[in-house]
């Protein structure tokens, strides 16, 4: 499922950063590139969602693996995205996603992630990207029983 990209800040500059994010979200909105989504990392990189961890490219494949055994389909898409100061390889990304799950229904979530970009070798690679997905039901009963976030 293809995501459209927002518009990008004028800090990111980098041509190769600008096409890194383009090719990021392709590739995790497809179901059957699991290695191809690993090698986007650093080999020491780090994923997190929310208490999901991985730590180095085989951890990473596996624990992407996992994660789409249990949605057929889900789309990604970035709905603003910043860098911190003039450093394009620091970003913070805010964003929704959907899931179309087997028995046929779709989900969403809404998600803000930090990304920390490399070069390495001339290639952009993922060196941290921790996401934290919120569903609208968690937030709307975390307001109902007054948790602060």
């Amino acid at each position: 499922m293809p995501s459209q990209l927002p518009s990008l800040p004028n800090t990111i500059t980098d041509p190769a950063i600008k096409a890194f994010i383009e090719k990021y979200y392709a590739v995790s909105n497809d179901p059957e590139v699991h290695d191809d989504y690993a090698d986007l990392f650093t080999p020491g990189g780090e994923f997190s969602m929310n208490d999901k961890k991985a730590k180095g490219t085989q951890q990473i494949r596996d624990l992407r693996r996992a994660i789409w055994a249990h949605v057929p389909g889900r789309s990604h898409s970035p709905i603003q995205i910043y860098t911190h100061g003039d450093d394009e390889t620091d970003l913070m990304i805010l964003g929704d996603v959907s899931y179309s799950h087997h028995a046929g229904h779709e989900t969403g979530a809404d998600w803000a992630a930090k990304m920390k970009l490399e070069k390495q070798e001339g290639e952009v690679k993922v060196a941290y990207y921790h996401i934290i997905v919120v569903s609208s039901v968690l937030l709307f009963l975390s307001l109902m029983v007054g948790w602060e976030w």
